[in-house]
């Protein structure tokens, strides 16, 4: 009898770790940033990442003035930047730059207005880019957003951007490539575009709360394939909530 009582408690104390154990990495999992979910989920699927790229961006309205002041308070703010100024057709741009050889990234912070009377539009634009896969990609991602939120002064939407290839040599059909994509991040296609060398899909997961609105559908991941030819890399690019680099 007191055999069978601790074989239960065996296996109840069994069962109790594994539950334990599945919590934990469900949490865990909760906890990671889309670029980590993005990193980690096309790593499984044999795309050797070659670039990165995280962007935000924050509109609003500024006088000639209100731009010259602003641009004197970033050149003072950033005085690490290497910062160029220009003017043309009634729009004024002030760009700084910054080489981040320890962390191995490449800033930029861009501030523009077009001073028209018909459509004063300005917006102030900071984004990091960087090669090669991280040693921490949550970290590189929360770094970023408290950067930027040094910059914009306020919390803004961030677009994250990976790009990669997979050997060209592989038998890869670019749709269903696409789709199992998709799949990894428990999204579901909304729109796609299909041409024999290139496929891009637009979807919506559940996995992130930043999202936009295209004509007919929210949408907040982009999936795009392109095949260069025979014997080149097939590039990979993913992004939430869009792609923002060059295919």
């Amino acid at each position: 009898m007191m055999k069978k009582k601790q074989t239960v408690n065996a296996l109840i104390f069994i069962v109790m770790l594994f539950l334990a154990i599945h919590v934990f990495k469900t949490l865990d999992a909760a906890g990671n940033t889309p670029m980590q979910q993005l990193a980690e989920g096309l790593t499984r699927h044999d795309v050797e990442l070659e670039e990165w790229t995280l962007h935000t961006k924050k509109q609003f309205s500024l006088s000639e003035s209100e731009f010259f002041e602003k641009m004197k308070h970033l050149k003072s703010q950033y005085r690490q930047y290497e910062w160029a100024f220009s003017r043309k057709d009634g729009t004024v741009k002030a760009t700084g730059i910054y080489a981040d050889q320890k962390n191995q990234i490449s800033k930029k912070i861009h501030l523009v207005a077009t001073l028209t009377k018909q459509r004063p539009v300005s917006y102030l634009l900071y984004e990091q880019k960087g090669a090669g896969p991280r040693e921490n990609w949550n970290h590189t991602y929360k770094q970023f957003e408290r950067d930027a939120f040094d910059i914009m002064r306020e919390k803004t939407a961030v677009f994250t951007c990976l790009k990669g290839h997979l050997n060209g040599k592989m038998d890869v059909v670019l749709q269903k490539k696409a789709n199992d994509l998709v799949k990894e991040f428990h999204a579901r296609s909304v729109e796609n575009v299909m041409e024999p060398n290139f496929v891009s899909v637009s979807a919506f997961t559940n996995e992130w709360k930043e999202s936009i609105k295209t004509e007919k559908h929210q949408m907040n991941l982009q999936v795009s394939l392109r095949n260069a030819g025979m014997g080149e890399k097939l590039t990979v690019t993913v992004g939430t909530p869009i792609v923002t680099t060059e295919y």
